[in-house]
């Protein structure tokens, strides 16, 4: 019988690897993780065939690629080499989760051509392109593209069934599991949040989820770092002593190389607070309460079409963390399911319709 092929990074070797390799295998986020898990734990009979090479996959006894997609149609990639792949095969292909990482509309006509390609290779083989968001939508629409599905995020149903969240405990000092979002070491600026919600974590969080921090992701995995950036992550953080900060990262950091590592530690945490859509779902999938802090049109968009419990950042007041029980009060977690409910089963048909076999666990 034919397999799908999961076009995306490999998850086995990324699992054995720490560190910087790790990180790099990952595409630079260990977000990029779920959706991919997603594809292979909910799609039967697949398996990876990587990036490159996409011909050779029909020898494998392939006979359709599915594409796991992250915030693809920005201004920085051109997608033409993976088009090409992709008509090259011959194969039929389908794309879920793919999202649009532009300020507005207006940058759509900076699109790469080659990213334009893609998606009309991908429209023409598959009924639709599963997206992220309504923003994304009207982006691939601009760009001449009418099939289009508006379905969220696959990775929340990683596990094939709908996710579930535990009751908040009564009487307890809650565990706060923090993901902020930085892809550079810097001097800081102290009115920007981000750096507002590091120096929070490593202060008073249970847990700093890191995703694409190459410095902390290092440090931890015990890499050699260079004398600068550990005086501009000192500074970055608040902290004069590098052997003080240093015990507090050890303590408190953790990067993940597989889901049911990073499900295990977000378990701990009574609550979820972060920039990152990734972090948010793992610790849904881990039964932990999210708070989503929106701060651009990929988040935004994601929280619009998943009912993520969010908060703008710029609406965002760090002090609030220190009565976090009345943020938990406020939240509509039960929107958040009935949500996933609903993209569940439009899912399951999306899958349906392009001759794919959705596993699910009833």
């Amino acid at each position: 019988m034919s397999n799908v092929g999961i076009v995306g990074i490999g998850l086995d070797k990324l699992s054995v690897s720490q560190g910087s390799t790790a990180l790099e295998l990952s595409g630079n986020n260990f977000g990029n993780m779920l959706f991919t898990y997603a594809a292979h734990r909910q799609i039967d009979k697949s398996e990876n065939v990587g990036f490159r090479n996409l011909d050779k996959a029909i020898d494998n006894n392939i006979s359709k690629l599915l594409v796991p997609a992250a915030n693809w149609i920005n201004l920085k990639q051109d997608w033409g080499w993976l088009a090409e792949e992709i008509e090259q095969s011959k194969l039929p292909c389908v794309a879920v989760g793919l999202g649009a990482q532009l300020e507005s509309l207006e940058e759509v006509s900076q699109v790469p051509e080659g990213t334009k390609r893609l998606l009309e290779v991908i429209a023409e083989r598959s009924s639709a392109l599963a997206v992220r968001g309504e923003f994304t939508a009207e982006v691939i629409n601009k760009l001449g593209v009418k099939n289009v599905e508006v379905l969220g995020c696959p990775s929340l149903f990683s596990f094939g069934k709908l996710p579930k969240l535990r009751p908040q405990a009564s009487n307890q000092r809650i565990r706060i599991g923090v993901g902020p979002t930085r892809y550079h070491l810097h001097k800081g600026n102290l009115k920007d949040k981000q750096q507002m919600l590091y120096r929070f974590a490593i202060r008073e969080a249970s847990s700093i989820y890191y995703q694409s921090e190459a410095y902390e992701i290092k440090l931890l995995s015990r890499e050699d770092l260079s004398e600068n950036e550990h005086q501009l992550a000192m500074s970055y953080y608040g902290f004069s002593n590098f052997s003080f900060f240093e015990r507090a990262l050890m303590e408190k950091g953790k990067y993940h190389t597989n889901l049911n590592s990073w499900l295990v530690d977000v378990a701990k945490d009574d609550v979820y607070v972060g920039t990152r859509i990734h972090g948010a779902i793992a610790a849904t999938l881990a039964g932990t309460p999210p708070l989503l802090i929106t701060h651009d049109k990929r988040t935004e968009e994601l929280a619009e079409s998943m009912c993520v419990p969010s908060i703008n950042i710029m609406d965002f007041e760090l002090n609030s963390l220190f009565q976090i029980e009345e943020i938990i009060s406020t939240l509509d977690f039960a929107k958040y399911l009935r949500r996933a409910e609903n993209n569940f089963k439009r899912f399951q048909q999306f899958y349906k319709v392009n001759d794919l076999s959705f596993k699910v666990d009833l």
